[in-house]
């Protein structure tokens, strides 16, 4: 697929495909990322630790605006939905400051179905959603039944660093981040 240019949104989250978040947007910049997005084919958000200068990603989560409100205090929220990863190819800024980047789609895990651990998974995830009333408000659409949902959302929900989420941006990343999981949550659980 040919490349699209696209604003480019560095922020401290980690955001996977189906994944949804809510934005607080109030920079005249990005207040202008938001204009082009809801006119062209959404933006894209890097992850970015202002801390970690080591491990610079050129993977992207493309994001479209599915829901915007204003707040009382005057910024604007706005909820994103990943439609895919991409690979960021070169990065312009604008006389804004905004950020711009030619950005291509990359394949990320496939459709898993669940297995005893991803069900496990699956069974804490939902517990979580249902105590949590605005995680369980963003996703209108919730997936507890597919493994790969399941495994996303735990992993950008888990407190790790951006550095060693990044791991789980490659398509080859599923079983990794399962077990990963299966440590931190389960054994959790067990005891």
């Amino acid at each position: 697929m040919p490349t699209i240019n696209l604003p480019i949104f560095p922020l401290p989250i980690f955001i996977l495909p189906q994944g949804i978040t809510r934005l607080r947007i109030f920079e005249a910049r990005y207040l202008k990322m938001v204009s082009l997005a809801m006119k062209n084919q959404g933006f894209v958000i890097l992850s970015n630790d202002k801390d970690d200068k080591s491990n610079a990603s050129h993977v992207g989560s493309w994001v479209e605006i599915i829901n915007f409100e204003q707040s009382g205090d005057g910024i604007l929220l706005i909820d994103v939905h990943c439609k895919c990863l991409v690979d960021i190819q070169s990065i312009s800024q604008d006389s804004m400051k905004l950020h711009h980047g030619d950005v291509a789609p990359i394949a990320h895990w496939s459709e898993v179905n669940l297995d005893e651990t991803t069900s496990d998974l699956s069974t804490s995830l939902s517990k979580l959603f249902s105590e949590n009333n605005e995680l369980n408000d963003l996703y209108q659409k919730q997936c507890f039944t597919s493994g790969d949902w399941v495994v996303a959302r735990w992993i950008e929900l888990i407190p790790l660093k951006l550095s060693e989420k990044k791991i789980f941006v490659a398509q080859d990343s599923y079983s990794q981040a399962k077990q990963l999981l299966q440590r931190i949550i389960l054994a959790d659980e067990l005891i």
